[in-house]
């Protein structure tokens, strides 16, 4: 029962933001992610689409791939995010990019 391995090339910061997400949205984010439309999902957040507009062709095609993945997955355990199967909240803990953006204005 172990979620897809994210590829290298996906920033840590950018899968931090899919942990909450449904199956529906994360679908709906790998096609944004690869074009396959210019309309992102309502419920992505608005970082991963700035975040994706920094990525290169490359990497934007390995979220694609990964968060499809992850949307199977879910799907096929019926749960509504990753947090819900892996019990981890990043509602509770800052995230790494925040902790990183705060020490570095200290």
């Amino acid at each position: 029962m172990e979620p897809p391995t994210p590829p290298d090339a996906i920033p840590d910061f950018l899968l931090e933001q899919f942990d909450g997400l449904s199956p529906a949205t994360l679908r709906g984010t790998g096609e944004y992610a690869r074009k396959e439309t210019y309309v992102a999902p309502d419920e992505m957040p608005d970082s991963i689409k700035e975040a994706f507009a920094l990525q290169d062709d490359e990497t934007r095609a390995a979220i694609g791939d990964y968060v499809d993945e992850l949307a199977a997955f879910l799907a096929e355990h019926d749960a509504d995010s990753l947090q819900e199967i892996t019990g981890d909240s990043s509602d509770d803990e800052e995230s790494w990019g925040h902790q990183q953006i705060l020490q570095w204005h200290e």
